[in-house]
């Protein structure tokens, strides 16, 4: 499959594109099952050094949403780097597949699964959250995603994937959105709404 490219701030000629669309060619080696694919190329001037690239390459298989960003001043690297991190993801994304299922298949075998989360841990609050810290007043981002049934495992993958600190996901267990996220101390927590 073509990957789509989008840009910003910066022309796309033939030989631009034909050049990712080479490069592009290297992930059909992995074989991975591929939905979409959208590399988006745009120029960012920095306040210390001039002009730099930035090129985000995001892939959706039938599973997960697997996404490379890299910044770099020269553009064809920038390019290469987003290609080999991509490279990376989808090779990992794999391995833990296997291992997934290795080890759904051991668990299935042994013991109950444990809660998650303690008890009392609901009512601490979230690692670097401090009520003195002040609002932030303007909002720079929104952002929409569909949200795909997923237990805790899945989901701490998926984030894991994205290189993200957490992740909205919807839990069938709970019937209700859930949110992994990732601890300074490299464990994983759970938030469960509870209306009040």
């Amino acid at each position: 499959m073509d990957v789509q490219i989008k840009t910003k701030n910066i022309r796309l000629t033939d030989a631009l594109e034909t050049y990712i669309q080479r490069k592009y060619q290297k992930l059909e080696k992995v074989n991975v099952r591929v939905i979409d694919a959208k590399l988006e190329v745009r120029s960012d001037r920095k306040k210390k050094g001039g002009d730099h690239y930035v090129v985000q390459l995001t892939i959706a298989t039938p599973d997960n949403i697997l996404r490379a960003e890299e910044v770099n001043a020269d553009l064809h690297t920038t390019i290469d780097l987003a290609i080999d991190r991509m490279e990376r993801q989808i090779r990992r994304f794999r391995d833990k597949q296997v291992y997934q299922r290795r080890r759904q298949k051991a668990l299935s075998q042994s013991v109950v699964k444990q809660p998650l989360l303690p008890e009392d841990a609901l009512d601490t609050p979230l690692d670097g959250v401090e009520d003195d810290e002040p609002l932030i007043e303007t909002l720079v981002r929104r952002k929409r995603f569909k949200l795909q049934p997923m237990d805790e495992d899945e989901a701490i993958e998926q984030m894991e994937l994205l290189g993200h600190d957490f992740f909205v996901f919807f839990n069938p267990e709970e019937a209700q959105i859930n949110v992994i996220y990732r601890r300074r101390d490299g464990q994983y927590g759970l938030i469960l709404p509870e209306l009040a």
